[in-house]
């Protein structure tokens, strides 16, 4: 079973970082879109406020960063 989730991102952990960011933004747009709950609305504004989004940014370089380094070692 591991051997096919490896398979499926060829052995990079880049590409599944990529690929689980690219996941989270498809599900969050989505969830915004069907869930017209205000609360949720309200839920997801408070913990995206402009003000985090330089952290995210930077969360999201380093994760990459490492997931890169550590494809490279391999070659």
């Amino acid at each position: 079973m591991w051997d096919r989730i490896k398979n499926w991102f060829r052995h990079s952990a880049t590409i599944l970082w990529a690929r689980l960011v690219a996941c989270a933004g498809l599900v969050m747009g989505v969830a915004e879109t069907v869930l017209q709950d205000p609360a949720v609305s309200q839920a997801v504004q408070s913990a995206l406020q402009p003000r985090y989004v330089p952290y995210y940014v930077i969360a999201i370089g380093l994760i990459t960063e490492l997931a890169r380094r550590r494809t490279l070692d391999r070659n």
